[in-house]
């Protein structure tokens, strides 16, 4: 169920996180949840509030526009699979029962259940066993999802806009390779950040980039360790392993150039390890 609960905004690319803040207590008001101290729980590409006292979370895109334009498609796809995995018994952050996407002022905003989390990260070894889990699950549902579709859309938003050599040969060698890969439905940004850790054990989260591409791509997260590809229990070919994680590096990359980011060191080590590809 979607609903359409005001004029189309205009004069900004994106939502402000003030702005994400009072589209989501109205969607939340119009479709009869009560409001009355919303909490901004998490910020970064997109802002989620915690609708307090109802137990709803909101997430609005805001600066993750700015490589991916308009985020409806990409939270349709993220709310269709979180039903899905939601009625497969999956322990994941479960959409709430009318998730949207609800279109508010010009701004899209789905609703989430609210889940308190306990702090800390799930470790190398079960997030590897967990994502072997998700793997199985994901691998009946139907719905077809575009290849790989946060890197591919993030690195050709990059070479548009950003005139840096390396790159541009990164992605003529890394995105032909890519789109020859095997294809089956992925997390698509699986990390342990993803992972939030609640008193009833680890739950999967955020599944924007759903996609389809190799197994390889779900485990090249660069804060993943070797011992989470090593709990997975399928198998892992270590050449698309490393290849996965270029592309990763090539994402991150393209990030920075169009942030003009200041991150000297993780800019040195992107480049260096893509130098190495080429």
């Amino acid at each position: 169920m979607t609903a359409d609960l005001g004029p189309e905004r205009s004069q900004l690319p994106w939502p402000t996180t003030a702005e994400a803040v009072a589209a989501s207590v109205a969607c939340a008001r119009a479709l009869g949840l009560p409001v009355e101290e919303p909490e901004v729980i998490a910020e970064g590409f997109s802002v989620r509030v915690h609708l307090r006292p109802s137990p709803v979370v909101s997430r609005v895109v805001t600066t993750g526009q700015q490589l991916r334009g308009k985020p409806r498609p990409w939270l349709e796809r993220e709310v269709a699979v979180g039903q899905f995995l939601a009625r497969s018994d999956v322990a994941i952050v479960a959409p709430w029962e009318e998730p949207g996407p609800h279109r508010v002022d010009g701004t899209d905003v789905t609703l989430w259940s609210w889940v308190e989390d306990t702090g800390g990260l799930v470790s190398a070894a079960e997030f590897g066993v967990m994502l072997g889990e998700l793997h199985t699950a994901l691998a009946s549902y139907a719905p077809d999802l575009p290849t790989l579709v946060g890197p591919l859309t993030d690195i050709a938003a990059a070479v548009s806009r950003v005139d840096d050599p390396l790159l541009h040969r990164a992605a003529d060698v890394l995105v032909p390779l890519a789109m020859d890969w095997p294809r089956r439905p992925l997390h698509g940004d699986a990390h342990t950040g993803n992972v939030l850790m609640t008193r009833d054990g680890p739950r999967w989260s955020d599944f924007e980039d759903v996609c389809a591409g190799p197994v390889e791509w779900d485990l090249a997260s660069l804060t993943l360790t070797d011992e989470a590809v090593d709990a997975y229990p399928g198998h892992i070919d270590r050449t698309r392993l490393e290849e996965c994680r270029d592309l990763r590096r090539l994402q991150v990359l393209s990030y920075l150039l169009v942030e003009d980011a200041h991150e000297p060191q993780l800019l040195e080590s992107l480049t260096s390890a893509l130098r190495w590809r080429l």
